[in-house]
């Protein structure tokens, strides 16, 4: 059952419509006012989920991921070459089935060998036919034909071969473009995590030396410091602003890159990033054996060894069987007739000017070149492996001098303030500490963010999902 509210004015009595007119005008604008603020009440009610839904979706990594692997072009890129690698099968496929055609032709002609064929085709033969002087003659002439190859020497076989190894080598260069993207989005991810830190940072150093110029013209105004003191304070406290102006740069440039590399066009999609990420772990064995590209480069290996057996079946022979029913017609004579051809035909090339020759040479070269192109790739996969490796190691030994340091900043600076109110520190020391601490603080969360690119960098090296789960 569907409820219609309908708010209507309500007359006041009494005392209210003897009052004056100003005084009865003010009482509508408050009654006016009461209804307008509960209509609005419920309004943000009704509103209040659907805003709590956007409110709390934010694009955390899996889903960031997720939506990278079905909407970024690249992915819809590499799907669109398995479908086309697919269509390469069934053309393949197509050299094994029989070939049916169907043939119409009208013909007019004076030509004593063709006419008298139409003539023996219409069953119209008449003996009074003078050779020596035919006349035009017209056929119609309707062609069912059927070829069906035996024998290719090999080469349907290994055309075929060819292109599933084709197939599967689109596929597993699908699933390398899907392993490259999900560890660029990866990457992304934690470069936004790292710039928003860089923010943070900032701020908080906007913050102190916004404090310290406070306790820099306290002193100032005391006269237990000098001018001197709160124009440090200025001018450090204008680069922090511009350090934060450009933090918020970076921020929100590597969350445009996101926004990118998922897909999203247009600037009217909300992009809210998650705050957090979930830790990934660095495995423990170097097998990369698993790697999409080393698959991809064996079934390409595959096709070339398919299309060198392929060229050289042109030094075998050929067989195919053949057969075909004829319907002639011709207006001239009045006759029609029927006829069938069948039979099987061999063909053998002794001599083509050394073309299959060259065709095998060339499948060869073709060959030798991927098996060359397998080795250079497993090797710049071993080296892929041993730097991420290395970038993992140096990335967690920076995270803990960081994390000290950090530490370690923060004492010196609440120490150094201490003393800068009691006059016993200057202004410089102080800008020294804060900005130390700063640097601190933007080396930890840059060491933190490179430990955890490294660990996907490693996983993207063995051919391993980023996440703990399939998309």
């Amino acid at each position: 059952m569907k409820t219609i509210c309908h708010f209507l004015p309500m007359r006041v009595g009494g005392a209210a419509q003897n009052a004056p007119r100003p005084l009865r005008r003010r009482m509508a604008v408050a009654r006016h006012g009461k209804r307008t603020g509960f209509v609005a009440s419920v309004v943000a009610v009704l509103l209040a989920p659907t805003l709590l839904v956007h409110a709390v979706e934010p694009w955390t990594l899996e889903r960031a991921i997720g939506c990278a692997l079905t909407n970024s072009p690249d992915a819809r890129i590499a799907q669109k070459r398995i479908a086309a690698a697919r269509a390469g099968i069934e053309q393949a496929n197509a050299a094994l089935w029989p070939h049916l055609q169907f043939q119409s032709s009208y013909t007019r002609t004076d030509s004593p060998m063709m006419v008298f064929g139409s003539v023996l085709n219409q069953r119209a033969f008449s003996p009074s036919l003078d050779f020596n002087d035919v006349p035009d003659m017209d056929n119609l002439n309707v062609r069912g034909a059927l070829i069906q190859p035996l024998y290719a020497g090999g080469g349907i076989r290994a055309g075929r071969d060819a292109a599933r190894a084709g197939a599967e080598a689109a596929k597993a260069g699908a699933e390398a473009v899907r392993n490259e993207l999900a560890f660029e989005v990866a990457r992304a991810f934690h470069t936004v995590l790292k710039t928003r830190e860089f923010v943070r940072a900032a701020e908080a150093g906007v913050r102190s030396f916004e404090n310290n110029l406070l306790i820099a013209s306290n002193r100032v105004a005391a006269g237990t410091a000098l001018r001197t003191d709160v124009l440090d304070m200025q001018v450090r406290l204008a680069q922090a602003r511009e350090d934060l102006v450009r933090a918020r740069n970076a921020n929100a440039l590597s969350e445009r890159l996101l926004r990118t590399l998922v897909g999203i066009e247009g600037d009217d999609t909300e992009f809210a990033v998650a705050e957090t990420a979930p830790a990934g772990f660095a495995p423990e064995d170097d097998d990369f054996s698993r790697r999409p590209e080393l698959i991809a480069v064996a079934e390409q290996e595959r096709a070339a060894e398919a299309q060198v057996r392929g060229a050289k079946s042109g030094y075998r022979p050929r067989v195919g069987a053949f057969g075909s029913l004829d319907y002639d017609r011709g207006w001239r004579t009045g006759g029609d007739g029927k006829s069938y051809t069948a039979g099987v035909m061999m063909q053998w090339d002794l001599w083509e000017g050394n073309r299959t020759r060259g065709r095998v040479s060339e499948a060869q070269a073709n060959l030798d070149a991927v098996r060359e192109e397998k080795r250079k790739l497993r090797l710049a996969i071993g080296f892929e492996v041993e730097q991420a490796r290395l970038q993992l190691k140096e990335a967690s030994e920076r995270l803990a001098v960081t994390e000290a340091a950090v530490a370690q900043a923060q004492e010196s600076v609440d120490l150094t303030r201490s003393r800068f109110e009691q006059g016993l520190m200057t202004s410089a020391q102080l800008i020294d500490a804060e900005t130390a601490l700063i640097a601190a603080r933007v080396r930890r969360a840059e060491a933190e963010a490179d430990r955890r690119i490294a660990i996907a960098a490693l996983r993207k090296a063995l051919g391993r999902p980023q996440l703990d789960s399939s998309f």
